[in-house]
C-alpha cells in the first residue's frame, strides 16, 4: 500500500492530530480572504444597506426593531448605526465585516461537523463554505453578514444544545434570540430545537426553542407587519402546499451548485434553475435519504436538522408572491447550503466512509471551489456595474429632492433604492451618490443615466404652446460636431424650427438617447422645466438645422 492511500486511510478514519484540520482551514481562510475582498472591491451599498443608511441618522429603538421587508433586523440596524458613525461610508469596512461573519460560520459549522464526522470529512463539507460565489449578494456585498451572521448564530445555538444541559440551553436561547434580532433565517433553527424537546420529551427544555418563535411572532404582531402583502414581508399560508416542489428545487439549486458543475458556459455565469446535473443530484440525496432513515430510522438529532431545513424552505415558500422568488434565487444558496450540508452531514454520521467516497467528497470540494472562484471573477463586473447604479440613482434621486414640488416616489423609476430611502439623511455621513459637478468627467453612460433617470421622472416632453411667445429673443442651435445644440434657460423654452426636426435633450449625458419630441415649421413647442440646485443646465440637440430655442417667463 502506497503513503498516499495510507495516508487517506487514516484521514477518512480520523486518524489524524487534532490542530491538523484547523490548520488546514485557517490556511483556507488566509487565502481566501483576500480574493473576496479583491474581487469585490469595486462593489458598493446595496438596497438594503441604502435603506439601513437612510434611517440611521435619527435611529431610535422602535426604528431598530421595525421591519425591514418583513424581516426583523434589529441587529444589522444598529451594527449600520455604529460603524456609520466611526467609519462613515468607507465600503471596505462593511465587506469585510460579511467576510468575518462568513469565517465565523465556517468555524461553527466545522466545530459542528467534526462531532459526528472523521475531521477531514468534516472539514470537505465546510470548506466551501468559504467561497460559495453561487450566492454573490451573501459572499462581497456588505449586507451579506445579516444572513452569514444569523447563520452562524444558529450553528452556535446547535453547538450550545449538544451540551444537553442547564448551562447549554441557556447558550442555545441566547444564540437563537440573537439569531432572531438579527435575520429571519435564524428562525428555522428554533423551529428544530423546540421540535427536539417534544420528540424526546423533554418537556422541561421545550422553553428553549419555543419562546423565541413566540417572541418573534409577537414582534409580527406588534410591529403590524404585513400578513398577506407578500412584496411587504408578509406570507400566503396557501402556499405551503408547494413546499415539496420548493424543498426538492431547493435541495436541487444546492447540490448542483456544491457540485461545481453548474456552470453556463454561454452566459458566464449560473445555470437556469432547473438545468444542469441539480435535480439528479436532489433526486439521488432525496432517495438517499429515504433509504437511510428505512434502513437505521431517524434519530432525533437527525430529525431536528431536517425539520431546520424544512423551516427554512417553508418561509420561503409562503413568502412567494408579489415579488420575483424561486428555489434555486441565487440570494437563497447560502442559507440552502448550510441546512442542507446540516442534514447530510447527521445523516452520514455513524457510517465509515470508503476510500473511494472519502476522495470523491474531496474532489467534489476542490472543484467547487475552483468553479467558485470563476464564478467569483464573472461576477465582479455585475457588481461594479449594480455599484454605479446605485450612485446614479442616488445622485438622481437627491437632485429631485431639491426640484420645487418634486415627483412623486411613485414616479421615480427606482431599481436599486427603496421608497423609503430618503436622499437627505442618506447623504449624513458621506455622498452616497455621484457629485454632479463631477459627472461632465465621467463615463459618457453614468451622465446619460442620470438624464434618463430625471427624465422619467419629470416626464419631460413638448406641450402645444397654448400662449404667445417672443420670436425677438429666440436663438438658434449651434453646430456641434455634426449635430446642432443649445442650453436651455432655467424655466424652460419654446422651440421652433423651420423644417421639420426631431429633439433630443440631455444635461449631464451627450444628449443623443432621449427624444423630447418633433417640432415643426408650423407648430412650436413648449418644453416646461423644473429646476434643482445643481448649476447645470439641461441642453437640447438636434440633427437638424434651423431649429431655435425661445427663453420663457
Amino acid at each position: 500500500m502506497s503513503s498516499f492511500t495510507e495516508r487517506v486511510d487514516r484521514l477518512r478514519r480520523g486518524e489524524n492530530s487534532s490542530r491538523s484540520p484547523w490548520i488546514v482551514l485557517v490556511l483556507a481562510m488566509a487565502v481566501v480572504t483576500p480574493i473576496i475582498l479583491y474581487y469585490g472591491r469595486k462593489g458598493w451599498f446595496s438596497i438594503d444597506e441604502a435603506q439601513w443608511i437612510s434611517d440611521s441618522p435619527h435611529l431610535d429603538l422602535g426604528g431598530a426593531l421595525s421591519p425591514h421587508v418583513g424581516h426583523l433586523v434589529f441587529i444589522p440596524r444598529l451594527v449600520y448605526k455604529l460603524m456609520l458613525e466611526t467609519v462613515g461610508i468607507d465600503y471596505a469596512a462593511y465587506r469585510i465585516l460579511t467576510v468575518a461573519a462568513i469565517l465565523l460560520c465556517t468555524a461553527l459549522f466545522f466545530t459542528w461537523a467534526r462531532r459526528r464526522l472523521p475531521d477531514f470529512v468534516a472539514l470537505a463539507f465546510s470548506l466551501p463554505i468559504l467561497l460559495f460565489a453561487y450566492d454573490p449578494l451573501h459572499l462581497i456585498a456588505g449586507n451579506g453578514f445579516t444572513v452569514m451572521l444569523a447563520l452562524a448564530f444558529g450553528i452556535a445555538a446547535l453547538l450550545f444544545w449538544d451540551r444537553d444541559d442547564r448551562p447549554g440551553d441557556i447558550g442555545t436561547f441566547a444564540f437563537l434570540i440573537l439569531g432572531g434580532l438579527t435575520y429571519t433565517v435564524a428562525l428555522p433553527f428554533s423551529v428544530g430545537v423546540a421540535l427536539a424537546s417534544v420528540l424526546d420529551r423533554r418537556w422541561n427544555r421545550l422553553w428553549v426553542g419555543v419562546v423565541p418563535i413566540v417572541l418573534y411572532l409577537a414582534w409580527r404582531v406588534l410591529g403590524d407587519v404585513g400578513a398577506t402583502d407578500t412584496a411587504a414581508g408578509g406570507g400566503d399560508l396557501l402556499n405551503i402546499l408547494l413546499l415539496p416542489a420548493w424543498s426538492f428545487g431547493g435541495i436541487s439549486g444546492v447540490l448542483g451548485s456544491w457540485s461545481g458543475l453548474s456552470y453556463d458556459f454561454v452566459l458566464s455565469g449560473i445555470m437556469p434553475p432547473g438545468t444542469g446535473i441539480g435535480p439528479a443530484l436532489g433526486l439521488i440525496a432525496v432517495l438517499a435519504l429515504g433509504l437511510r432513515i428505512a434502513v437505521r430510522g431517524a434519530s432525533t438529532k437527525l430529525l431536528t436538522v431536517m425539520a431546520v431545513a424544512l423551516a427554512l424552505f417553508a418561509a420561503q415558500t409562503i413568502a412567494v408572491g408579489g415579488i420575483e422568488r424561486y428555489p434555486e434565487m441565487p440570494r437563497y444558496m447560502y442559507p440552502g447550503l448550510i441546512v442542507v450540508f446540516l442534514v447530510v452531514v447527521e445523516a452520514t454520521s455513524g457510517f465509515r466512509w470508503a476510500r473511494s467516497a472519502f476522495i470523491a467528497l474531496w474532489l467534489i470540494t476542490i472543484v467547487s471551489l475552483m468553479t467558485s472562484f470563476s464564478l467569483l471573477r464573472d461576477q465582479s463586473e455585475t457588481r461594479e456595474w449594480k455599484a454605479e447604479q446605485t450612485r446614479v440613482e442616488v445622485t438622481a434621486v437627491s437632485l429631485l429632492g431639491q426640484t420645487p414640488k418634486p415627483p412623486p416616489v411613485t414616479r421615480q423609476p427606482r431599481r436599486m433604492l427603496t421608497d423609503d430611502f430618503d436622499p437627505v439623511t442618506g447623504d449624513d455621513y458621506g455622498t452616497l451618490g455621484y457629485d454632479p459637478s463631477t459627472l461632465k468627467d465621467r463615463p459618457p453612460e453614468i451622465g446619460n443615466a442620470v438624464d434618463r433617470f430625471l427624465f422619467n421622472s419629470l416626464k419631460l416632453g413638448f406641450q402645444p404652446v397654448t400662449e404667445p411667445f417672443s420670436r425677438a429673443e429666440c436663438r438658434p442651435m449651434i453646430a456641434n460636431g455634426g449635430r446642432y445644440r443649445m442650453w436651455l434657460p432655467r424655466k424652460g423654452a419654446v422651440v421652433i424650427s423651420k423644417r421639420d426636426a426631431k429633439v433630443w435633450i440631455g444635461r449631464f449625458g451627450t444628449g443623443r438617447q432621449l427624444k423630447v419630441g418633433k417640432v415643426g415649421p408650423n407648430s412650436p413647442q413648449l418644453l416646461k422645466l423644473r429646476y434643482d440646485g445643481e448649476p447645470t443646465p439641461w441642453f437640447l440637440k438636434s440633427k437638424t438645422p434651423g431649429v431655435s430655442v425661445c427663453p420663457i417667463d
